[in-house]
């Protein structure tokens, strides 16, 4: 790790307030894992990582359709015929953000998302799918948190299992991941970080019932960093192959350059092609970057989710600070190489 980008990380961690940040780089065959923070305290290594956790859910759709269980152009009607729109969607469309149904499972106006979150429950679930009549803008980019965690729970329940056992079956256990659970009694309390919301108020553990394949999983720097070495080729060509197929365009669409099976893609003049995706809950905020060419991967959990503001402007973001970060990683590389 070069001393401009541990400054640059500092930095950043003071302009946000974040009590504990954790960043794990792997970078040409070395890694590097460090804490940052207000208030680092020894021992917690275990984070919520939100929305990231919907790249399991894409990862364990292309190892049902490899291992031909489902495919991608599947209508959802096949799975869930008492859908109204399920004739109108597929699989690949529930992947890619691209089905046409909502960002949130909430009608009107949300004015205080963490209490909508918490009482939400599996009727409520599945009485806003079925009251869905027609997904609205269906093959264009509309990022759906909804979405994605339909596509998870009936996968699980075409193979005759839990969404989580069936991430744990084909993808966790495999890996050897087994700091990755869903509920935070899985680990020692000591473990768990505390997030804290953008007015630096701690908040309870995420919980939202039936929608975990949206994102409610737990993990570590250690064990992310296996999930996006595998991406790089260090768990065999087998995983690397099956995995490059989550980071393949599925759609082109100016909002977000690239998206794949849940992953964003961007081309960039220096780094090339690399894939990456965020995660927020109501008190924590991660990022992940991978880019397999280049053999750089970075993983970024934190226990503060950030101000509106902090989002908006993209010089104070965990995204920003991610990519500014790779470039200048991959611009020593390419440097060195010169050399």
């Amino acid at each position: 790790m070069n001393r401009e980008i541990d400054e640059k990380i500092k930095a950043f961690v003071a302009k946000s307030s974040i009590p504990h940040l954790v960043v794990g780089i792997w970078r040409n065959g070395e890694l590097y894992q460090s804490h940052y923070g207000l208030e680092v305290q020894a021992g917690v290594d275990v984070f919520e990582i939100g929305s990231v956790g919907k790249t399991f859910t894409a990862t364990l759709l292309a190892i049902l359709v490899d291992k031909e269980f489902v495919s991608l152009n599947d209508k959802v009607d096949k799975f869930k015929p008492d859908l109204p729109f399920a004739k109108d969607v597929t699989l690949l469309q529930l992947a890619n953000h691209t089905s046409g149904l909502p960002s949130n499972p909430f009608k009107g106006l949300v004015l205080d998302a963490q209490k909508a979150v918490k009482n939400f429950s599996c009727s409520d679930y599945s009485n806003f799918l079925r009251g869905l009549n027609k997904p609205l803008k269906s093959g264009k980019f509309n990022y759906s948190n909804i979405g994605m965690a339909l596509l998870g729970n009936l996968l699980a329940d075409h193979i005759g299992s839990t969404y989580e056992e069936a991430v744990k079956t084909y993808i966790l256990d495999p890996l050897g991941m087994a700091d990755t659970q869903l509920s935070p009694t899985a680990y020692d309390e000591h473990r768990l970080a505390i997030g804290h919301g953008g007015n630096s108020k701690a908040v309870a553990h995420f919980k939202w019932e039936s929608m975990e394949p949206a994102g409610l999983w737990r993990s570590t720097t250690k064990d992310m960093m296996v999930f996006l070495k595998a991406h790089l080729g260090y768990s065999g060509e087998q995983w690397k192959s099956l995995l490059a197929k989550t980071t393949l365009p599925a759609i082109n669409d100016p909002k977000c350059d690239h998206v794949g099976l849940a992953w964003m893609l961007v081309s960039d003049d220096i780094v090339g092609n690399f894939a990456w995706h965020n995660g927020q809950t109501m008190g924590q905020k991660s990022m992940v970057v991978c880019s397999p060419k280049q053999d750089t991967a970075i993983v970024m959990l934190s226990n503060k989710a950030p101000k509106l503001w902090h989002n908006l402007f993209s010089r104070y973001s965990i995204e920003q600070l991610s990519f500014e970060i790779l470039k200048e990683l991959i611009g020593v590389k390419q440097h060195e190489q010169k050399a």
